[in-house]
């Protein structure tokens, strides 16, 4: 006699070597990563899941079952989903904190649903001063929310012909501040999302950022096709931040400083990282 899943695991409460693991989920991220020399050619599906009691786990379609989930799975829209494999998560930038994630196999099952009781966004804030307590680069990546308190201006790489840009950031919590580097698309997006504000220092949200070390001295960086960026986000979080930071003195009416200019080495090292050279 077969076994019966129960109608939902919590996603905390994953564990390995469970006959059926039945969740129900909204997909907070998902993105595609690409083979090295040939960035066209797509090896997995990556994607954050999150339960309704806020848990979180990443997930990964790898290269041979692309075919079966590619056209299934939204960003934002939420799904039934059973039967995986679970394994450890390893690596640097993790995406959640959970010790392992799902690999969807040939018997896993997809199917949306509705539901009003998951997150959204799924954030688990990190004030900027424990960002910045950080003495070497943080395994785990992070969600931040500050003031938009200063902006560098942009800076322009050009690598095998193809023009990217930078751009700092500075951002301002009650408990201090902390640079945050953009690099590529993000920048257009900050700029797009920046231009549709009207006066005082904005709310940004910084979701699935790394956190990066250079001469003792921590800052944030984007993940390409990771990473997420709200700017005045209509969440309860940000309602929350704005009536905390005014008790803190901090002006929400005055306006964003320039950074600059200074050298960026740290930032600059992290681009040719970013975008290597081809050989």
């Amino acid at each position: 006699m077969a076994k019966v899943c129960k109608k939902f695991d919590c996603v905390s409460e994953i564990l390995p070597n469970k006959d059926c693991v039945r969740i129900k989920v909204r997909v907070l991220r998902i993105w595609k990563t690409s083979s090295f020399l040939n960035p066209s050619d797509v090896n997995s599906i990556e994607m954050v899941l999150v339960d309704e009691k806020g848990g979180k786990i990443h997930a990964s379609v790898r290269k041979q079952f692309l075919y079966m989930f590619e056209s299934k799975i939204e960003e934002g829209q939420v799904y039934q989903m059973s039967y995986f494999s679970v394994v450890p998560q390893t690596g640097f930038y993790r995406t959640t904190l959970h010790p392992y994630k799902l690999l969807f196999q040939i018997k896993t099952k997809v199917v949306a649903v509705k539901s009003s009781d998951i997150s959204h966004h799924g954030l688990t804030l990190t004030s900027l001063a424990e960002v910045c307590s950080h003495v070497h680069d943080y395994e785990f990546l992070v969600d931040v929310m500050g003031l938009l308190s200063g902006i560098s201006a942009e800076r322009e790489y050009v690598r095998d012909g193809n023009v990217t840009k930078m751009v700092v950031i500075e951002l301002t919590d009650a408990s201090g501040k902390c640079e945050c580097a953009l690099f590529g698309d993000y920048v257009d997006e900050l700029n797009k999302k920046l231009g549709k504000t009207s006066g005082g220092l904005p709310v940004v949200v910084i979701q699935f950022a790394k956190v990066k070390i250079f001469r003792d001295q921590a800052s944030i960086q984007n993940v390409i096709n990771t990473t997420k960026i709200f700017v005045n986000p209509d969440i309860p979080e940000a309602d929350a931040f704005k009536d905390s930071i005014g008790v803190h003195g901090i002006m929400l009416d005055a306006t964003v400083s320039v950074i600059g200019p200074r050298a960026k080495p740290a930032m600059d090292e992290e681009f040719l990282r970013m975008y290597p050279k081809k050989t």
